[in-house]
């Protein structure tokens, strides 16, 4: 498993890990490869024993904005006890686990369906019910990823089956993912997994990404394992949003932002979607579910950050 682990350090360069002007000697290398790959499945064994775990998590749920109606369900305090509970407690659109993933797989076998009959229009016309869907449709604040569609309407069938593949591909460049070619974003990753057909992709977002890095905080700091000994492929990039930042004195993750955002989102999605799949089968969980549990647990990993580990001012 571990080897289908790209390098991510230069799609999503993490300021404070040094960069030597020249690289180390093959051995020191290949070393160093060696064990990234062991602490990659020390830690997907570790996630995937965080599922039945009794780990306590819990955020406040603001009483105004889109929030209002989870809040109220919620009496204003969303809390779990691991993440396999987390699952029970998915909500989305005021509908649980279940009743969104009867709506993503109805969402998914259109869209595949429409792709494989090359009918362009018809995608546009999905994914534009699945932007609905993820309350992704504000047309200024996904302005980017409108005129990216409209811009390859004509080719989306293709456009996305590309996205698809070399995603999935471990050793294919993702150089095309430049927001003109191919844009990634957290919209675009919803479309993607969902274009999928073996459904392996993950739809990688701040939740997600907040939520790995959590995890990943949590696990070095048990372990004592300080920032230049992480792996690239553990340094989850995370959003701008303080609360699904969990950095610490220990440890500090990259932007999901920069010149090379999209580069850097295709990445992680590549990233998560292979550990997610690998935590699934160590947990005897479907991948979608540590999905759904993570995204859960992702709303807000900083001010429920509960360590030992002073969090980063």
């Amino acid at each position: 498993m571990a080897e289908r682990f790209p390098a991510l350090a230069d799609a999503c360069a993490v300021p404070s890990r040094p960069h030597p002007s020249t690289l180390p000697p093959y051995g020191q290398r290949e070393k160093r490869a060696n064990r990234n790959h062991g602490q990659i499945r020390e830690f997907c064994q570790f996630l995937a024993q965080e599922w039945g775990g009794s780990r306590q998590h819990s955020y406040t749920v603001p009483t105004r904005g889109k929030s209002r109606g989870w809040s109220r369900t919620v009496d204003g305090k969303w809390s779990t006890v691991g993440l396999a509970n987390a699952v029970s407690k998915y909500a989305w659109s005021g509908k649980n686990f279940a009743e969104n993933q009867a709506e993503l797989d109805r969402l998914a076998a259109e869209l595949q369906s429409a792709i494989q009959r090359n009918a362009n229009s018809d995608v546009c016309a999905i994914l534009r019910g699945i932007m609905h869907w993820a309350g992704a449709d504000n047309k200024h604040r996904q302005r980017r990823t409108f005129e990216w569609i409209e811009h390859n309407a004509d080719e989306i069938s293709t456009k996305l089956s590309s996205a698809v593949d070399l995603i999935k591909d471990e050793h294919a460049s993702l150089a095309s993912f430049d927001g003109i070619n191919l844009t990634m974003n957290s919209t675009m990753a919803k479309i993607v997994s969902l274009a999928d057909p073996e459904q392996k992709l993950v739809a990688y977002d701040g939740r997600l990404g907040g939520a790995l890095s959590f995890f990943v905080a949590r696990f070095t700091e048990e372990r004592e394992i300080h920032q230049y000994d992480v792996a690239d492929q553990l340094l989850f990039a995370v959003d701008r949003d303080p609360k699904r930042n969990p950095d610490t004195n220990r440890i500090h993750f990259p932007a999901l932002f920069g010149k090379t955002r999209d580069r850097c989102h295709a990445s992680m999605v590549r990233c998560a979607s292979q550990l997610i799949w690998q935590v699934a089968k160590e947990c005897r969980a479907s991948p979608r579910e540590i999905e759904a549990a993570l995204f859960m647990w992702g709303y807000n990993v900083k001010w429920g950050y509960n360590s030992a580990a002073e969090p980063r001012a």
